[in-house]
């Protein structure tokens, strides 16, 4: 028979994904961690599972969650080129740890499971703000879902990766997300084109205000002439700036999120619309 199991009292108790152990539990939890990950004094421990797993009625549906190791780095300055899930094994967040600003850094394979009904026996330490919360599960689930384009299509612009992340960053404010359509996946060879098509999340607010037809416009202009720059090799279809709110599943599907999308961290918008959620 199995043992009865409180999955309310994990909840009452604080943990959720984003809790940091304390350092009593983190203690337990090192236990289990493989011999490839090594944890020093002042290591934080995240659960990074989703809520609902980690308060699950059933142990026997979910006898485990997720830990993830994040080391306080010694410098104050996140590392640009590990921020906002640029880099899919690396990353680094500026967090508050009492009073006093940290950086963490992260390897996506420093993770590992322990057991869920540990948990029960102290409450979190602390709790990530929302946002970095989120960062870390869709810097994850990318590394799983992130789309893969035709080689032969990216080395058709690639050259200019750092122009496009620049033009997305000044306009990061109005952008939420980039979702991609290519005429193929197929390795074409040089002498054919491939065929693309953008669409540009704009958060619903954003379409709100006296400032959107003109700005809609610029979004338009700006990212098909930077696209223009690569014919014959690719030919911008179009670019198509929607509210989040306009955008259907239907309409997304056949369309891939866009590397580049990571400039929506940025600033205080959300990480990723709704839809992406659902189809990335």
């Amino acid at each position: 028979m199995n043992q009865p199991f409180n999955s309310d009292a994990i909840a009452k108790l604080g943990w959720r994904q984003g809790a940091i152990l304390d350092a009593k539990l983190a203690e337990t939890a090192c236990r289990h961690a493989p011999a490839t990950v090594t944890m020093v004094d002042g290591d934080w421990l995240i659960v990074t599972s989703h809520d609902c797993d980690v308060v699950n009625f059933s142990l026997a549906k979910e006898p485990v969650v997720e830990v993830m190791r994040a080391g306080v780095a010694a410098t104050k300055k996140v590392d640009k080129q590990q921020s906002s899930g640029r880099n899919p094994r690396t990353m680094q967040l500026a967090v508050e740890d009492g009073d006093d600003p940290v950086v963490l850094s992260l390897s996506v394979h420093d993770r590992w499971f322990i057991p869920r009904d540990v948990l029960l026996q102290e409450p979190p330490g602390r709790h990530l703000p929302d946002k970095e919360r989120r960062l870390i599960a869709e810097w994850l689930a990318k590394r799983y879902i992130r789309a893969a384009f035709p080689t032969a299509f990216d080395l058709r612009w690639r050259a200019k990766l750092k122009d496009w992340q620049k033009l997305l960053k000044e306009h990061s404010e109005w952008i939420q997300g980039i979702y991609l359509r290519l005429s193929t996946l197929d390795e074409l060879p040089d002498e054919k084109p491939y065929k693309c098509h953008l669409l540009v999340a704009v958060p619903d607010a954003k379409r709100t205000g006296t400032a959107w037809p003109k700005k809609r416009e610029e979004l338009e202009k700006t990212i098909e002439a930077f696209w223009n720059q690569f014919k014959p090799g690719i030919e911008c279809a179009g670019v198509e700036p929607l509210g989040t709110d306009e955008i259907t599943l239907a309409d997304i599907e056949p369309y891939q999120r866009f590397d580049a999308d990571w400039v929506s961290f940025d600033d205080d918008t959300p990480a990723t619309p709704a839809h992406a959620d659902m189809t990335a």
